[in-house]
Order: C-alpha cells, then sequence, then structure tokens
C-alpha cells in the first residue's frame, strides 16, 4: 500500500466510526438532556393508596435503608427513575390501608385525594355504582393489556355494573388486576387437638373437601373464621345453600345437586360457573337470615375470629388447626412453618408443622384486587403509567418474589420464577434437568393421598397451569407445553397449589359481587349480630387486655413478615449463585477438556 495513503487509513476509520455511531450519541445526548430538564423541574405527586405489605418497597438485606447492599432499590423508587427518564419528575406520594371500609370511608369523606387505590373486587363494583371512579385512560397501559393473564382477564370482563345514570358498564374499563387468588381452607394436620381426636390426615383432608365440616363436632374450637363481613359470609352461604331449597314457594338447586349435575354432563362448565356464581351471591332477606344462623352456629363450633393474626399462629401451631385463609396469607404461613421448622429440626422433641390448603369441592371464592382510578384524581394519565410499570413481567416477578401474593401479570419472566420455586427439574442448578425425575415415579394427583410417605417421597406429578400464561409468553411459543410443572408428591396441596389452583378446579370459583347500598346496610346488620354477644364485665378487661397484646403482636409480626421475607430472598440468591457457579465449573471443565 503507498505509505501517503496509509497514514489517513486511521482517520478513515475513526470519521467511519463516528459516522455509525453518531445517531446513538445523538440519542444519549438528547436522552441526557431530558433527564436533566426532567430533574431541575417541578416534581409532579402521584398519590398512591394501597394495603399494607402490598408492594416491594427499598429496604436493605440487613435493616430498613433507602437501597440494599448491592444498591437494588423498590419499585416506587424504580417507577420514579423511569420517568424522569421520560422526561417527568414524579415525587410517589404512598400511603396505606388496612381494610377495604376504612378506604372507601376515607375516600367518601372528600378530605383525601388520590390519584390511583387498589381495593378488592367487590368494592371496585360499588366504587363505580357510587361515580366514585373513572375509567383508565384509552390504551393507557400497554403493558398490562399485553401481560395479563386471559384467565384473569375474562373473569374481571365477566363482571358488570350498573352506574348511577342506569347504565351497564364493564368493570374491566374501570379498573386493572393487581393481585389474585382464593378463599379456602388452610390446615394443620399435625396438629396436637386433631391427632389426639384420632383424625389422619386422609380424614381430615376428605372432610375439608366439604364447607359444612366446619360446623362438625369433630373439629369443635379447633377451627378459626374470618372477622371480615363479606368473606365469612360467603363461608355461610356455602352452607346454607349446600342442598337444594325452596325460596319464595320456588325450588332452587344447592351447591352438591350443581356440581353432580356439572360432573355427569348436565351442564358444561360456563353454565356450572354461571350457576354457581350466582348462588355465592343470593342476598335477599331471607337469604340473610338463614346465613346468620348458620354464622351463628359456626360461631359456637370455632375457636374464634381473626383477620390477620391466624396466618402466624398457624404457622406455628398454636390454637387452631384450620384456618379459613386467603390464598397469599396461606403461602406466606406455610413459608413461615417452613422456616421454623428448618430453625428448630436438630431440637430434641420438636414436632414440625406443615400446613395444607384446599379448595372445599362445592365452590369457593376466587378475588382481585385490582386499581381504579378516583373520580378526583389529578394526575389520572401518570396513575395509569404507574399501573402499567407494575405490570411489566420483570417488575411484577419482583414483586411476587417479596410479598409472597400471586399477580394477574404472566409472562415469561414470572414463569421461570415459578419453574424456580417449585418445579423439582430445575432446583438444583435452575436449568432445565430432567435427570432430577431418576428414581422417581410418577403418579396421579388424585392419588397422592393414598400414598405413605415413603411413596411420596419416591413419586411426582405433573400440573397442567397454561390457563394463566397463554399469550403471554412470547410469539409461536405454546404455554401448553412450557407451563408444565413437575413437582414432589409431597407438595401436593403446598404452596404451588396455594397460588396456581388447578385447572380442574376453576368452574367452581365464584367472584364476590356487590349487594347495593341497602342490602350492604342489611348485611352489616346481621353481621353486628353474629358478632354482637354479651359478656361480664370480667370479660371485658380480658378482651382490652387482648387487644393490648394484639397490637404488640401486631408489631412483632410486621418485624417478623420483613424477617421471614428477607430470608426467603436470601435463600433464592443463594440457590441463584449456585446455579451461576456450577454453569461456570461446567464451562472451565469443557474447555480443560
Amino acid at each position: 500500500m503507498n505509505r501517503r495513503k496509509a497514514k489517513y487509513v486511521p482517520m478513515a476509520l475513526a470519521l467511519l466510526l463516528l459516522g455509525a455511531n453518531a445517531l446513538p450519541l445523538e440519542e444519549a445526548a438528547n436522552s441526557h438532556a431530558t433527564l436533566l430538564r426532567a430533574r431541575s423541574s417541578e416534581p409532579v405527586v402521584l398519590n398512591v393508596y394501597n394495603w399494607e405489605d402490598y408492594i416491594q418497597d427499598d429496604e436493605d438485606l440487613n435493616g430498613d435503608n433507602d437501597t440494599n447492599d448491592e444498591g437494588e432499590q423498590g419499585l416506587i423508587t424504580l417507577f420514579e427513575q423511569a420517568m424522569l427518564e421520560e422526561g417527568i419528575n414524579v415525587h410517589v406520594n404512598y400511603s396505606a390501608f388496612d381494610t377495604n371500609e376504612t378506604m372507601l370511608a376515607e375516600l367518601k369523606t372528600g378530605k383525601a385525594e388520590y390519584d390511583i387505590i387498589c381495593p378488592s373486587d367487590y368494592v371496585i363494583q360499588k366504587m363505580i355504582a357510587d361515580d366514585l371512579v373513572q375509567p383508565f385512560p384509552e390504551d393507557s397501559t400497554p403493558n398490562y393489556d399485553k401481560y395479563v393473564s386471559p384467565f384473569v382477564r375474562s373473569k374481571i370482563e365477566s363482571i358488570e355494573v350498573e352506574d348511577e345514570d342506569g347504565n351497564i358498564v364493564n368493570v374491566n374499563d374501570y379498573a386493572r388486576g393487581y393481585m389474585w387468588g382464593t378463599l379456602g381452607l388452610l390446615y394443620n394436620p399435625g396438629f396436637s387437638g386433631i391427632v389426639e381426636r384420632g383424625i389422619d390426615e386422609n380424614k381430615m383432608r376428605e372432610d375439608l373437601s366439604d364447607w359444612t365440616s366446619l360446623w362438625s363436632e369433630d373439629y369443635r374450637n379447633l377451627l378459626a373464621i374470618k372477622d371480615s363481613m363479606r368473606d365469612t359470609y360467603a363461608v355461610g352461604i356455602m352452607k346454607t345453600y349446600d342442598q337444594d331449597f325452596e325460596l319464595d314457594g320456588k325450588q332452587y338447586e344447592g351447591f352438591s345437586t350443581l356440581k353432580e349435575k356439572y360432573e355427569n354432563g348436565t351442564y358444561d362448565a360456563d353454565t356450572y360457573n354461571e350457576l354457581v356464581s350466582q348462588l355465592f351471591n343470593m342476598h335477599d332477606q331471607e337469604t340473610f337470615d338463614r346465613v346468620e344462623k348458620d354464622l351463628q352456629a359456626l360461631k359456637e363450633n370455632a375457636f374464634g375470629f381473626e383477620v390477620d393474626s391466624g396466618k402466624t399462629d398457624m404457622a406455628r401451631g398454636m390454637y387452631f388447626a384450620i384456618n379459613v385463609a386467603w390464598s397469599g396469607d396461606a403461602a406466606f404461613a406455610m413459608d413461615l412453618a417452613d422456616e421454623n421448622n428448618a430453625l428448630h429440626e436438630d431440637e430434641e422433641g420438636f414436632v414440625p408443622t406443615t400446613l395444607k390448603y384446599l379448595l372445599p369441592d362445592a365452590g369457593a371464592n376466587i378475588w382481585f384486587d385490582g386499581w381504579v382510578i378516583p373520580k378526583n384524581a389529578k394526575n389520572p394519565e401518570l396513575a395509569a403509567k404507574f399501573v402499567d410499570f407494575l405490570s411489566r413481567p420483570d417488575n411484577a416477578a419482583v414483586n411476587m418474589n417479596y410479598i409472597g401474593y400471586t399477580p394477574v401479570i404472566a409472562g415469561q419472566e414470572i414463569l421461570d420464577l415459578v419453574r424456580s420455586w417449585y418445579d423439582i427439574r430445575y432446583w438444583d442448578t435452575g436449568e432445565l434437568d430432567p435427570s432430577a425425575l431418576d428414581g422417581l415415579t410418577m403418579v396421579d394427583p388424585k392419588a397422592v393421598y393414598a400414598l405413605s410417605e415413603e411413596e411420596k417421597a419416591e413419586s411426582y406429578y405433573l400440573k397442567d397451569i397454561s390457563y394463566f400464561f397463554e399469550g403471554t409468553l412470547g410469539e409461536g411459543v405454546d404455554a401448553s407445553k412450557e407451563a408444565i410443572f413437575y413437582l414432589p408428591a409431597t407438595e401436593k396441596d403446598r404452596q404451588f397449589d396455594t397460588q396456581y389452583p388447578d385447572s380442574s378446579v376453576l368452574p367452581r370459583l365464584a367472584v364476590m359481587a356487590d349487594f347495593g347500598a341497602q342490602q350492604n346496610a342489611s348485611l352489616l346488620m346481621m353481621w353486628e349480630a353474629v358478632k354482637n354477644t354479651s359478656l361480664p364485665l370480667w370479660s371485658y378487661i380480658v378482651i382490652l387486655l387482648a387487644v393490648v397484646l394484639l397490637v404488640a403482636l401486631a408489631i412483632g409480626l410486621k418485624v417478623e413478615r420483613r424477617q421471614v421475607l428477607k430470608r426467603r430472598r436470601q435463600r433464592k440468591e443463594q440457590r441463584l449463585h449456585s446455579a451461576e457457579w456450577s454453569k461456570t465449573l461446567k464451562k472451565t471443565l469443557v474447555e480443560g477438556l
């Protein structure tokens, strides 16, 4: 090459590279400028109102700080940073409530102004009927639209409400789902009182497959019921209308008859679910009177009412063996019990607590908590952006890992996280390892309870939850092949079944409906009659002392919950670290060979 020409080659290459990178550099400069402008602007306040402990926050692994040791931040901080990159300086003012009723009462005063709130399904219906919320801006939540589970979306879309003007509107226009689950029975087959009465695990599970067993003398003083009007009403109505009945001179089919007709093919799945849902939401005065009598009898048979302490009592094997529980609390109780078992397994005489969860055969409640935008919200578009940010599968997975409840969001990141927790083929390496099944025998899930403990330890079963992930895993990805799990038989009715019910039970799950102002008032009167009992003076003194102890316990539980979640994250990080180390070692060996 001509020496004179050669000396210009580096310069030409530099100019060529500069031209090739001009666009990315320009984009980077514009992005940086946007960031600086946003930071220097007046912050827009987004007022968020959510349940307590219901989002991943900024927390140090060794204490409550703004960030953890690795510099990771909570979802609220990450949302604020994401908005800066879009040129919007946002400050999230985050508040928490403890019950739907507390939130609703505060909202109705008009004193508090929120941009986004997360109530439960039946309260969302009431807020729409009372003209307290507005529709989401059109096309404002593309991540949610893309990744929400088609099953949960169909449940939300099936709910229609009459607004103040008499128009029938769809809940899906006003709400975006957040978390979902079921209301069922958490039970401890190894509880001392159960063992003393000679009730083995198989009998207990068979009994609890029927809601009416809660009224059985076999379980007297061994169960706790929810101090929650609508949830306990739901339990009562399952008993009241278990069999066929007459109302206003007309014969109706009870839950048991509906189940029989579904199983023999008289009703298809959609018809069966529609009839179960109608029965589940009956709210005439005669129904209230009947349910009140049944709940009075249930109260006599129960250890007592609880609303939040039950999951911890169950995890510690204390006070009662059966708890009417939300699925998220049930999963948390199992995690806590497993933690406690691991801490004390070497102690002589220690009896481990292994909790199970099931949905009785006749029917059960499926619930969802969702985001709504109040009528007086100042920043509805920004509120929608907040919801859409949480609806990204990677963020939903972080949230799920932190709070323990199950998001309505599907997608690959959620599937990968759930695999790492539950699928036996992924436990040791974090990657698909079919050899993990070597030496194990596959069994029908229905046959698990007929196995001995030794046989359970040598068996596994398949579970298909493609109904939840269908259409959310990417173009051309078949959920019916990807969302198949291999679980040890010992894990039947444990955390995985609690978070994702088997597809076979879906037709019997009913969503709660709002009863309307007048009927809600009648229901409240019935509930107060159930709970009201005249007591001697000394009882009130005892109750006062108990309240003081419960307040102290609640503070302790919150601290303990954070510790459990912290240890849970640490274990999963250790598992991932082990998997990475295994991959590195394997790569080194292969390269060496």
